[in-house]
């Protein structure tokens, strides 16, 4: 029965997902196209750029006056400040400032859903887990390999056997904390991005 229903719920996303490739320009498929192949651009930086992007990042952010960010600033101002906090969004959005706002302030909206109010201005810890999490963490679900692809990415395998074994709320939270405590440390995937493998397990070889 569970095998069932994760072949069907895989097929959904299959679907889904081609169904949005299909919304997408010629030149967003081709961009798309370009980064499977290992062809795409590597964000290139200056420091002029960098200090230009932080400047506009703090003001639009005091001009959009957000609840979130400023219970996040009563909690800890160096925090949510912290330069290499702010560009991890920023790279992520290839130095749109909009974009990378719109982006932070939901990272922590959604942060305070899952992990909790008094945790949205400092780092997840370990021990923000429950013993959910923790199994889930450490089944193997992600592998991040030693190596990198062709264009210098991370490459991370996920595996699908913990499918239907855990709730949503645990997923989104070791998704989390693996995203944002290990990869997004890492530079060369905040200028790069990774790739992700998916292996389903659930289907007989």
């Amino acid at each position: 029965h569970n095998d069932t229903r994760t072949r069907r719920e895989m097929k959904s996303t299959e679907d889904f997902l081609a169904s949005e490739m299909s919304k997408l320009s010629v030149q967003e498929r081709s961009k798309v196209l370009d980064d499977l192949h290992c062809v795409g651009e590597e964000l290139k930086e200056t420091p002029e750029m960098i200090e230009a992007s932080l400047a506009e990042f703090d003001r639009v952010l005091r001009e959009r006056n957000e609840p979130i960010y400023n219970l996040a600033t009563s909690q800890n101002r160096s925090y949510v400040e912290d330069p290499s906090f702010r560009l991890r969004f920023l790279r992520a959005n290839l130095h749109n400032v909009h974009k990378s706002v719109n982006q932070m302030i939901g990272f922590l909206s959604r942060k305070e859903k899952y992990f909790g109010r008094d945790k949205i201005a400092r780092d997840v810890t370990l021990d923000d887990l429950d013993e959910d999490d923790i199994e889930l963490l450490l089944s193997g679900l992600y592998h991040i390999q030693d190596g990198t692809d062709r264009s210098g990415r991370v490459v991370v395998c996920f595996l699908s056997h913990m499918f239907g074994r855990s709730t949503v709320e645990s997923c989104i939270r070791v998704n989390y904390f693996i995203f944002f405590n290990i990869l997004s440390q890492m530079p060369s995937v905040q200028t790069k991005g990774f790739v992700l493998c998916y292996y389903d397990l659930s289907t007989p070889m």
